[in-house]
């Protein structure tokens, strides 16, 4: 025990020294990472630093269609549609860049619009545009039909997307591209029930976007800013279709299964009892909050990430038989009464977070002494951008070491990994000096 002591002593003077620079550099990543513009993973990388300056941008909107094309390889001969085409401002653009030998789709929804684009249209003589009715939850679209699908100041509208987002994967080529500008980035900050978005503009965020076109079997590509001309905050998100995929409906970079009897364990030895645990888990990582319940004294507290809800009352489900109350955070505050907690479990979510700031003060705040933060998370190899590890749901194991210990944390112990592509990380509360 003596041993243990002088090792956490030593540990905490270490920290200390280096606690300041840290600090520091983790606000810089922090601001970098959730401003506009992100820096691309891998070989994007490089690109994507290239043109984070705003005289990088393109000047109009044209020039920004071209930019997006030539991202995603569209060129003479693609098929490209044009969904919510309005009055076809984007479709002549398209037109151009494919060429005679292409297509372009020029889809709408109301038959006034349908009528406006067929008339232009034959005006200008565009053999290779074809207006198509659409409906609120397709596009009607051939199967297998197209390279790239787009949608500008759209997919906020749209009141049933998880059907739309099925239809659009099912008309996609495999491998062919998926685009979404809207605005503005961030967190959903209008908690508003999708059928009312329709007819009215409610900003949806692109966490929203990405979790939704995930779960219905896109992959998520880049982040693209920088090819949008527009100054008013927008977020350009490029998805694919997976190759070898047969249909929509499934995240196809899932993660790999948890051996949770075991993992119960490493987190939580036969001898530690707990008071009041928070819990923050999604996918298979839910499975061990029986573990983490069973082996504590007191109710627990579940806290939902803003970053993970598309409604305000939206809750993932628990395993069978338990009960859990649950608090939505707000811009990274949760709302955890007056009670100390003793242990807080970042289960397959701390990759998620956009308000992280905020959300580590609060629980270094309301952390007993002696309290612990456990993180299981999946590896990114190489430090990413706060939006691209939350859109690519995996992080750098030395990106939450820097910002636990910005926060306050000392790092305890860096357990067995849980799974091949997952680490595990423990963190004390550090005294104050």
């Amino acid at each position: 025990m003596t041993c243990l002591r002088l090792q956490l002593r030593l540990r905490r003077e270490r920290m200390v020294r280096f606690l300041i620079p840290v600090a520091l550099g983790v606000l810089t990543v922090w601001l970098v990472g959730t401003e506009a513009v992100s820096t691309a993973v891998a070989p994007r990388a490089a690109a994507a630093e290239a043109q984070t300056d705003s005289a990088s941008r393109p000047q109009d909107r044209p020039a920004s269609i071209r930019a997006i094309a030539a991202r995603v390889g569209i060129g003479p001969g693609s098929a490209v549609a044009d969904i919510g085409a309005g009055k076809g401002v984007d479709t002549w653009v398209f037109a151009d860049i494919v060429g005679p030998s292409g297509m372009v789709y020029a889809e709408e929804i109301t038959e006034g619009n349908l009528k406006t684009l067929r008339a232009e249209v034959e005006k200008r003589k565009l053999a290779q545009v074809r207006p198509v009715l659409g409906s609120d939850d397709s596009p009607n679209l051939p199967r297998d039909s197209v390279d790239m699908a787009y949608m500008r100041y759209v997919y906020h509208h749209v009141s049933k997307p998880r059907e739309m987002l099925r239809e659009i994967w099912r008309s996609l080529k495999p491998g062919g591209h998926f685009v979404v500008v809207d605005r503005l980035p961030g967190t959903l900050r209008d908690w508003v029930p999708r059928e009312q978005r329709a007819s009215k503009h409610f900003w949806l965020a692109e966490t929203t976007v990405v979790r939704e076109a995930r779960e219905e079997g896109f992959r998520f590509v880049a982040c693209a800013d920088e090819l949008c001309e527009s100054k008013d905050n927008p977020f350009v998100l490029i998805f694919q279709r997976p190759e070898g995929q047969a249909e929509p409906g499934r995240d196809p970079d899932t993660f790999l299964p948890l051996a949770v009897s075991s993992v119960a364990e490493t987190l939580l030895p036969a001898d530690k009892r707990l008071q009041r645990p928070a819990i923050i888990a999604l996918g298979q990582s839910r499975e061990l909050i029986p573990s983490i319940l069973e082996r504590s004294s007191g109710a627990g507290v579940e806290i939902v990430l803003e970053e993970w809800a598309t409604q305000k009352d939206e809750r993932p489900p628990l395993p069978a038989g338990l009960s859990l109350p649950a608090v939505l955070t707000d811009l990274g505050v949760a709302d955890l009464g007056s009670e100390p907690i003793d242990a807080v479990f970042f289960l397959d979510t701390y990759h998620l977070l956009f308000h992280g700031p905020a959300l580590l003060s609060r629980l270094h705040q309301q952390l007993a002494p002696g309290g612990c933060v456990y993180v299981l998370d999946r590896e990114a190899k190489q430090a990413v951008s706060r939006r691209d590890a939350s859109h690519c749901r995996q992080i750098a194991p030395e990106t939450i070491k820097q910002e636990l210990a910005a926060a306050g944390f000392v790092l305890l112990s860096e357990g067995p990994r849980p799974a091949e592509d997952r680490f595990l990380l423990i963190f004390g509360k550090a005294k104050p000096e």
